[in-house]
């Protein structure tokens, strides 16, 4: 789908790149884990509307270990990672309480909230990157999670979308 010497020669990583919508990066997970956590989201914040989970990457079974918030090591296997695009405009201050809500459950990484603070923006990876084992594919549509509990929606998975393919295409032989 992509030239691999474009990408070996420009080492190009295209990022799609929000405030106002909530866009999350759920790394080592299952795609299980993930759509629960979305339901439960759109349970608890039903403004967040609509949900795409899209497949990132794939850690291929390494093993390896994390040291939680509190300090503990835990061991991991390293499993899939996914995004999580949801549809509805909520609101930059709306999007940094969440993501810090998910901080503090340990959801996503403490890190988070400095890279968050520093650049007052969510971005995901949409293009294919170069990696020096080879090159990581570009983040592709997997599941879909409708909001039973809200019914407007603003349409941000359909401006992601527009954006995932027009960057596709940049990558094109």
């Amino acid at each position: 789908m992509y030239s691999e010497q474009y990408l070996q020669q420009h080492k190009l990583i295209i990022g799609y790149t929000t405030s106002q919508h909530l866009c999350i990066d759920l790394d080592d997970t299952s795609l299980y884990k993930v759509t629960k956590l979305v339901q439960l989201m759109q349970h608890d914040y039903p403004e967040l509307g609509n949900a795409l989970i899209m497949y990132s990457s794939n850690r291929k079974d390494a093993k390896g270990s994390r040291i939680d918030r509190h300090g503990i090591p835990r061991h991991t296997f390293k499993r899939e990672s996914y995004h999580v695009i949801f549809n509805n405009n909520i609101g930059s201050t709306r999007c940094w309480e969440i993501i810090g809500t998910l901080i503090d459950l340990d959801i996503e990484p403490p890190q988070v909230r400095q890279i968050r603070a520093r650049r007052r923006d969510m971005t995901l990876r949409v293009s294919p990157m170069v990696l020096s084992g080879g090159i990581k594919s570009e983040p592709k549509p997997c599941r879909t999670v409708p909001s039973c509990c809200y019914g407007k929606q603003d349409g941000m998975i359909k401006q992601y979308l527009a954006f995932l393919y027009a960057a596709r295409n940049l990558f094109l032989h």
